[in-house]
């Protein structure tokens, strides 16, 4: 998909991962239409992008908000061709002490908005023969100590993108599911959980303007699956074809950081 003139709705832009691929997509001559609960934030980075861009202050857990935002952008723009489900809440916690309220918290952002989101926005979509994208993580597939909260609200929404995906799969809508790994943001200072588990990054870590590259491009292919660095396909492909030495491998990880 050639993005010249294409409507590309970004929740989560305000900052990290968001921000940069709005700053992506507005450098690729899209027109935007930006989401955030941070007005402030999100009216700042609409003022220094180049091109058309609409900012609408949104929580996306607020369906009333979602539905809101979607009218507001055809309203403005007449169309939509890109919605890219970005905005996510970070949980960490053990397992043994995870609690629902949590849980249920991240659920919301994570998986409940990004779904009502999406609903209302495919109506538009389908007339564009436009495009899903769904920001997720590698968790979704292999979930790491501590993590197993945020892990589930993640793999939810990846089965919640494949069965999509197939729905519409005649109608010319695609949908696409990015994975990163580790991303160089603010997001675990964020997060929801009382987990005392903090992973140094490292350099293996992504940067969010990679994280927006590979957005952008898995724009541009209408790509299925995407991934940030091969690293992060590496590491999901023996977590799924050897799970016992990755089990193993994960344990030894985390005891030498914490040690």
């Amino acid at each position: 998909m050639h993005l010249t003139q294409k409507v590309v709705l970004i929740t989560g832009a305000s900052s990290g991962i968001g921000a940069a691929a709005a700053r992506a997509f507005a450098a690729a001559g899209a027109h935007l239409v930006l989401a955030a609960r941070d007005r402030a934030r999100l009216n700042e980075l609409a003022r220094g992008l180049p091109g058309r861009v609409l900012a609408v202050p949104t929580d996306i857990t607020d369906p009333q908000q979602t539905a809101a935002l979607v009218q507001r952008a055809v309203g403005e723009f007449g169309r939509l061709d890109v919605l890219v489900n970005n905005a996510g809440v970070g949980l960490a916690a053990p397992v043994a002490t995870l609690t629902a309220g949590d849980l249920r918290a991240a659920l919301e952002v994570n998986l409940l908005g990004p779904l009502a989101l999406t609903q209302t926005a495919l109506p538009f979509l389908r007339r564009r023969r436009g495009q899903v994208i769904f920001v997720s993580s590698v968790v979704g597939l292999r979930a790491l100590p501590y993590l197993g909260g945020y892990a589930a609200t993640k793999a939810a929404l990846d089965r919640l993108s494949e069965s999509l995906r197939v729905e519409l799969a005649d109608t010319g809508v695609a949908v696409t599911l990015l994975r990163p790994g580790t991303t160089s943001t603010g997001f675990s200072t964020r997060r929801l959980g009382q987990g005392n588990e903090r992973r140094k990054l490292n350099s293996q870590a992504a940067t969010p303007e990679q994280v927006a590259a590979a957005l952008v491009r898995a724009t541009h292919q209408r790509t299925r699956v995407a991934y940030v660095k091969y690293g992060d396909w590496l590491n999901t492909a023996v977590s799924l074809l050897a799970p016992r030495l990755a089990d193993r491998l994960l344990g030894w990880a985390f005891a030498w950081k914490q040690g």
